[in-house]
Formats: structure tokens, C-alpha cells, sequence
């Protein structure tokens, strides 16, 4: 079977308007095809705090392996990123999910996040006094998009990867990358 090899780290995230504590849930999705064989398909970063760039650091391992038999559902990471603020609560602060770059190499992958935006003023109120933000219940509004357009959505910060794809027998099952 050909196989895919996924190296590499979650540098960290830039560009989000929170001061605490930011950490990051993710979690590697494929399709019917795809046969995850070994690694951490889902995890979560350490917590840290803005530096003066805006930039958090996390540097979390990437090391996954998958087979298949067909390239219909390559594999897609989604992302969560949450807030832990001084009294220990959390909560997410964005969203964003990206696709595996479909051709061997390294990669410098910027994901863009987003949010469900307070749509009224008590929600605001509320969010600015009390923490705490709407959150997604279906999470397939966030890598297939489907219903996504009906959100009031805000543009949060960039999650930052870095990975190296790895093909593995792919000429000899017919799947070719160009």
C-alpha cells in the first residue's frame, strides 16, 4: 500500500488579541481511504504566553503515518486554540483547519483561525467582563465548511506549522504527484 509519512512540529501561533496563557488542541482527520498506523492522531500543546512579537511558542512534535488505497479524503488537521486565563478557567479562542500539502517536501504552513463573533451587545458585555466566547457544537463547520457560512465569524491570529511530507510507494499503486 502507499503510504504517507508526516513530520514535523507546531511552531506556535502569532497574532491573537489574548494576554493569557494560549494552547492549542488538534486533532488529524482523513477520509475512508486513509489507514492511521502510528503516531498521536490527536494532542495538545504545552501553554504559553505572548511574548512582545504577539508570538506564543509550543515547538509540538508532528510524527504520523498513514496508508492508503486511494487519495480521495487526504488527510486534514483541524485546530482549536484556548485560553487559559489567571484563575485556571478556559476556553476557545479560535478555530482553523488546514490539508496536507498533496506533493513530498517541507513545508512552512500558515493556518489562518477564526471565531464566532458576539452578535449582541449583552454578548459582548458578557465576554469582555466574564471571559469565555461562543463556541462551535458541530465541529464539522470547521473542516468542511459545511454551514460555515451562516456564522458571524472574526478573524483571530495564524497558527504557524512546520512539516515534511513523505511518500512512500505511491508510483508503485498508481498515484501520481507532479
Amino acid at each position: 500500500m502507499a503510504e504517507l509519512h508526516l513530520l514535523g512540529d507546531i511552531q506556535g501561533v502569532t497574532n491573537f488579541e489574548d494576554s493569557s496563557s494560549l494552547f492549542c488542541r488538534f486533532s488529524f482527520q482523513a477520509g475512508p481511504n486513509w489507514t492511521f498506523i502510528a503516531g498521536c492522531s490527536e494532542g495538545q500543546t504545552t501553554s504559553g504566553k505572548p511574548n512582545h512579537d504577539n508570538y506564543v511558542f509550543w515547538s509540538h512534535p508532528i510524527d504520523i503515518h498513514y496508508v492508503t488505497k486511494g487519495i480521495s479524503g487526504w488527510p486534514k488537521i483541524n485546530f482549536q486554540v484556548s485560553c487559559l486565563d489567571s484563575l485556571g478557567r478556559s476556553w476557545i479562542v479560535g478555530y482553523g483547519c488546514c490539508s496536507i500539502p498533496t506533493a513530498p517536501g517541507n513545508y512552512a504552513v500558515k493556518v489562518p483561525c477564526w471565531a464566532p463573533a458576539p452578535t449582541t451587545i449583552t454578548d459582548r458585555i458578557r465576554q469582555y467582563f466574564l471571559g469565555g466566547s461562543h463556541q462551535i457544537t458541530q465541529t464539522d463547520v470547521i473542516s468542511l465548511g459545511v454551514d460555515r457560512y451562516k456564522l458571524t465569524t472574526q478573524s483571530k491570529g495564524n497558527i504557524e506549522l512546520n512539516i515534511d511530507v513523505i511518500f512512500r510507494n505511491f508510483t508503485q499503486f498508481g498515484v501520481e504527484y507532479k
